[in-house]
């Protein structure tokens, strides 16, 4: 079922689960597909470097007219007519240490490329999964500010009777009513954020900007003591890190490039064999129809430029292994800050939980006083604008749980 409503993009509405969003993306997005094509231009490099140390086959025609030459040989007026031949040459290397380097450079060239989407496929992932949190959390502060603005409706309802009855003045209402317009401004202004999280999430998943996508997914199954704990227990090891490891290829690569330039101050050598089919024979011929030969050539001096060369790829070999050594470093720091950020998050989140009860039961207390004359439209107004401050406070820290356990997953390699 999921195969097949991901494969109909003309289809308007798509219901989604956080994982078949993924699998969505992995599929469709348009930086993956690049990434793709990258890898499989990768693959035919690879072919084109073996294909150079493999036998080489050329056909070359020819046409000669002489225009009616002559020449005089020992007394002999010799005229040049015409000349036509087809030219066959087979060319075989024989030794060049500079094609053996060029493979492996070749083969971690493909392998860089794998590695590169990989990280890509992760990343895809991490954006996918952030937007997907970031529209559920907007829906979920949605609720709470539609259920805000419900009750104030029934203040503001009460409070109108009462200015009706003589009980209250209009400032009493007016006053919720503006409290009640403040809120309803909050609540266009997340659903506009909502939206927006629903149009990056069309983004990165590749599909069409008219499709309706509906999250089946909520907040409670994310949401999960018992899965943070556990992330955090885990060991990071930093050599399955996808920019670890593409870094170690960036200094494996500059490693053969300093084989390979060292490769230069070696002979080449190859030998070929030749055949030519005159099929105009001159009057005059003495060329051989075929005959094998052998070529060797050596870069015996050149004024330091190749040891200049080799200098510098080792230079370039030490950048990139210092490059690894201070992203292993970064890595760890970045492991402990983001087991640092969920600890915080969480214990926040759990602030932010009874902080919510509190404010709920302070608004419900000061809407019975005010009710009963006990409590004045200010009193009301300032509980409801501290329990819209405190709902939004708790959506964002559920939020900031969501990002850091993503951030920890990352690390970890989880997807």
């Amino acid at each position: 079922m999921l195969l097949g409503s991901m494969h109909l993009f003309a289809q308007d509405t798509l219901t989604l689960s956080l994982p078949a969003a993924r699998e969505y993306a992995l599929k469709y997005n348009r930086t993956l597909i690049a990434s793709g094509l990258t890898l499989r231009q990768a693959q035919s490099q690879m072919w084109e470097s073996v294909s150079k140390g493999l036998p080489q086959f050329s056909v070359t025609g020819s046409y000669q007219n002489y225009l009616g030459a002559t020449a005089d040989f020992q007394g002999m007026l010799l005229k040049f007519g015409q000349a036509g031949s087809m030219d066959a040459q087979v060319n075989q290397m024989v030794f060049n240490a500079g094609y053996w380097v060029g493979l492996k450079l070749a083969k971690l060239n493909e392998e860089m490329a794998k590695t590169n989407r990989r990280k890509t496929e992760q990343d895809v992932i991490q954006q996918v999964t952030s937007s997907y949190y970031a529209i559920l959390v907007g829906q979920k502060l949605g609720t709470l500010l539609q259920q805000s603005k419900q009750n104030l409706q029934d203040v503001l309802i009460k409070t109108q009777a009462m200015v009706q009855a003589g009980a209250a003045t209009q400032t009493d209402a007016d006053q919720i009513e503006v409290q009640l317009a403040s809120t309803e401004d909050m609540i266009k202004s997340n659903e506009r954020q909502v939206e927006l999280g629903y149009n990056m999430l069309r983004i990165q998943m590749g599909v069409p900007a008219s499709t309706v996508l509906l999250l089946k997914d909520s907040l409670a199954e994310f949401l999960n003591d018992r899965q943070s704990y556990a992330l955090l227990l885990q060991k990071f090891v930093v050599n399955t890190n996808p920019s670890f490891l593409l870094s170690q290829k960036q200094v494996e690569i500059a490693h053969q490039q300093v084989k390979q330039t060292q490769a230069s101050w070696l002979p080449t050598v190859s030998v070929f064999y030749d055949y030519t089919y005159k099929y105009i024979k001159p009057k005059f011929d003495l060329t051989p129809k075929n005959y094998v030969g052998f070529q060797a050539s050596w870069p015996l001096f050149t004024s330091g430029g190749t040891l200049s060369r080799v200098h510098q790829a080792k230079l370039q070999m030490q950048i990139n292994q210092t490059n690894l050594a201070s992203l292993v470093d970064q890595l760890q720091v970045q492991d402990q800050q983001a087991r640092f950020n969920l600890r915080n998050a969480m214990d926040n989140l759990q602030t932010q939980t009874k902080s919510l009860d509190v404010a709920h039961r302070v608004f419900n207390d000061i809407v019975r006083k005010h009710d009963h004359g006990m409590a004045s439209s200010l009193d009301v107004t300032n509980a409801s604008s501290n329990l819209i401050q405190v709902e939004t406070n708790y959506v964002n820290a559920m939020y900031n749980v969501l990002v850091d356990q993503l951030q920890i997953e990352m690390l970890l390699n989880k997807f």
